[in-house]
């Protein structure tokens, strides 16, 4: 009997569930080395699984929608050139039991052959009904009848969204919801197109409000005159590095040169210690078209500046075409959010990225004209380059002298900035 190997949601750090995007294999299908079988979409990342080795897919047990535990089992593969027969009588022959993995469980397709048997085949439950969990679930809170519906997946298999397309035509097209979210009150008559929340969404929101109910913000803004931080860009530009100097990176720069001198910044707080890290882990805030990504430039503080400019391009990139690594997210001690790059926002106060205790936000600069000394000991009126960075931190923390004292240095470095 041919020996069947397993697809399992891959361990990706710290991550715990996962929710299948898309199956790019058909069950029957082959696949060879490298080919994409299937992606997973955490709420950090989208991770794309592919084939170690030549095979054929045996079975899918998890469906697109399906949110799943990191290590769970969605699917079964055999030997390439395997017989569909014998494949069908050694699925057949699986045993009931759970779907969790052991936590060495391969993030591609790993034969069993010569290992232990198999730690998560076909449950019972699967076998008895061919419809996924979630339509089940769907089916049962929308009082649906799945026997009733034409299925759009492959051989006609019902989907999460066959079903959602059955409740908005019963309900007159008003829209879809698939938590069944009550309309607000005053709202049952006005047309919406209700939009599923992704999993990185809802994480996000969950994360989100949880910060924000469990630590005390508070926000200082200071005013930095940024003509030295121009002036040494267009220098550096003008050897036409790649990729070009931006401001943000000659910002991320003083930032990482000033943390080792106010310590309490760069660190975590518990109810018994400050933990004052001794590396600079710079989290760089970056908007994607899933959702606010924070990669991490672990050790920072070591890169020149030419080597942060481009790690930051470099990870600002993959975060928007989706290819950043779960653990390429993970380890931050400090962040910086770079609203100002969207648009000329005159404030970027914002929620931190616990457990971190300070982030930096960068709203847009703005020319205005201000007092300026002159030679004579008196002021002029010029206008200037301006930019007010918002540094939001945790009062269980810091106190807002220390937050003065590093916006201070800070204003100091940029202002005196040449190179």
């Amino acid at each position: 009997m041919v020996s069947l190997g397993e697809l399992r949601i891959p361990h990706m750090g710290s991550v715990e569930n996962a929710r299948v995007v898309a199956w790019h294999v058909e069950e029957g299908a082959g696949f060879s080395v490298g080919q994409l079988l299937y992606e997973v979409e955490t709420d950090k990342t989208l991770t794309e699984v592919t084939a170690d080795v030549d095979g054929v897919l045996a079975r899918r047990l998890a469906h697109e929608g399906d949110e799943l535990k990191v290590g769970d089992l969605v699917g079964w593969w055999a030997a390439a050139g395997s017989d569909a027969g014998v494949i069908a009588a050694a699925l057949a022959a699986q045993p009931a039991a759970p779907q969790m993995a052991a936590a060495d469980t391969a993030f591609t397709p790993v034969s069993r052959a010569s290992a232990a048997p198999p730690a998560a085949p076909i449950s019972s439950a699967d076998e008895a009904s061919p419809h996924s969990p979630r339509v089940r679930k769907l089916a049962r809170e929308h009082g649906v009848d799945l026997a009733t519906l034409r299925g759009s997946g492959p051989g006609g298999r019902i989907s999460g969204e066959d079903v959602l397309q059955a409740v908005a035509a019963r309900s007159g097209g008003r829209g879809s919801q698939e938590h069944a979210d009550p309309l607000p009150a005053g709202y049952e008559d006005v047309p919406c197109e209700s939009r599923p929340n992704s999993l990185r969404r809802r994480t996000i929101a969950r994360r989100l409000a949880e910060t924000a109910r469990s630590v005390p913000h508070l926000t200082a803004d200071m005013q930095i005159d940024m003509g030295a931080v121009l002036a040494t860009r267009a220098r550096l530009n003008a050897r036409q590095p790649a990729p070009p100097m931006s401001v943000l990176s000659l910002v991320a720069a003083a930032v990482c040169r000033l943390l080792p001198q106010h310590p309490e910044l760069n660190a975590t707080f518990t109810d018994a210690h400050l933990l004052c890290w001794r590396v600079v882990n710079l989290g760089i805030a970056v908007d994607t078209p899933e959702g606010l990504v924070v990669p991490v430039l672990r050790d920072a503080g070591r890169m020149s500046l030419e080597e942060l400019n481009g790690a930051i391009a470099t990870v600002a990139a993959r975060a928007r075409n989706g290819t950043l690594r779960a653990d390429e997210l993970e380890g931050g001690t400090f962040t910086i959010s770079n609203p100002g790059s969207l648009g000329p926002v005159l404030r970027a106060e914002a929620i931190l990225n616990a457990p971190q205790v300070a982030l930096l936000g960068l709203p847009g600069m703005v020319h205005e004209p201000v007092a300026v000394a002159d030679a004579t000991n008196g002021y002029r009126v010029a206008v200037r380059p301006l930019l007010r960075p918002s540094l939001t931190f945790d009062h269980r923390a810091l106190d807002g002298g220390h937050v003065i004292r590093f916006l201070n240095a800070l204003k100091r470095e940029l202002e005196q900035m040449s190179g």
